[in-house]
């Protein structure tokens, strides 16, 4: 999720209003040598994803087992309790079998043909098992095969709500309490509200600092916020914040402007826009607490759940709220979980 935040907040409401196609992936199996699936019995042949490899242009297709697989070693780490990894899986399963369903309804050409866009040199939505074999060295076996376990157990689970896939959006912790879509990015979804996660405190870096010069500060403002004028007293450029519920800066005065709180993040380029600024001796300190935009399911948050007993349903219905679990056209329901929370 390193994403511009334009890039996001577009991509946001573009995949909220494009009306979802209850639909699968066209094609060919594809041929893939990353696992071996023929023990697996819940495998619908037919469910792939075309993915666009930013960083080399190239369209790889790969079956949603292998998809999930490098997905949940991209975005969680493999020690995460099993619980965890499971959650992760079905949101990132979720997520992609929106996106297919949105891009078969409406293409976007920049896709090139491809279900949506991932970044292999960078670990952005998809890590190929041959790179995490290369990364992770002699812990690879053992950690792959953790993954593969979540994988194999929620296979073709999907996260609904008033039978639509959900936009299943993660984020690495919170500042303690998930943010709301409505205050993140303007419009408000039943089950992006906000809930209590605990286990994000607990995390490590839940809250970090970064510190900026009084020229390094101007700098940095001035080039992201056209026509900003800044006062000769450094005291003076920061106004009294506003912030949501969960502590999210929802804006800010900044000179002789008002910015929102993720404008001012990426002006500074912050982990959260969870932020408190303080200044002495010329050089201010940003507080910040959380990792990510915070709506949605926290990935730290799940593992603390987790090892406290809660399922990866359980943690899926904590995280997004009123949905239920179901299973995916071409796959067996012997797992189905429909029960709302």
């Amino acid at each position: 999720m390193k994403k511009y935040i334009g890039a996001a907040v577009l991509l946001f409401f573009f995949l909220l209003f494009v009306p979802i196609l209850a639909c699968l992936g066209e094609g060919f199996a594809p041929k893939s040598n990353q696992s071996d699936s023929s023990k697996i019995q819940n495998i619908n042949a037919d469910d792939t994803f075309d993915l666009l490899d930013e960083s080399t242009g190239e369209i790889i297709t790969v079956s949603a087992r292998d998809y999930l697989l490098g997905a949940v070693a991209s975005e969680m780490p493999p020690s995460f309790h099993s619980e965890a990894l499971k959650a992760q899986a079905a949101a990132s399963y979720t997520y992609a079998y929106r996106r297919r369903a949105q891009q078969e309804a409406t293409p976007d050409e920049s896709l090139k043909g491809a279900d949506f866009s991932v970044n292999t040199a960078e670990k952005e939505g998809y890590f190929p098992q041959d790179q995490a074999k290369e990364q992770w060295g002699n812990q690879f076996d053992a950690s792959w095969a953790r993954i593969e376990d979540a994988v194999d157990e929620v296979l073709g689970k999907l996260i609904v709500y008033q039978g639509e896939p959900v936009l299943a959006v993660y984020h690495a912790m919170s500042g303690g309490t998930t943010e709301t879509a409505q205050v993140y990015w303007g419009n408000d979804v039943p089950y992006l509200q906000s809930t209590d996660s605990p286990g994000d405190a607990l995390a490590p870096q839940y809250e970090t600092a970064s510190t900026f010069t009084t020229d390094e500060m101007k700098q940095k403002l001035t080039s992201s916020f056209s026509d900003l004028t800044l006062g000769e007293d450094p005291s003076t450029w920061f106004g009294q914040p506003e912030l949501s519920a969960a502590g999210t800066v929802t804006s800010i005065p900044v000179g002789d402007q008002t910015v929102s709180g993720r404008d001012l993040r990426t002006a500074l380029g912050l982990r959260s826009a969870n932020f408190s600024l303080s200044l002495a001796d010329n050089v201010f300190t940003v507080t910040v607490h959380g990792y990510g935009h915070g709506v949605g399911l926290s990935q730290y948050g799940a593992d603390y759940m987790a090892r406290q007993g809660s399922k990866w349903q359980d943690i899926i219905r904590h995280y997004y709220q009123n949905v239920e679990i179901t299973t995916a056209p071409g796959y067996s329901d012997t797992l189905s979980d429909t029960t709302s929370g």
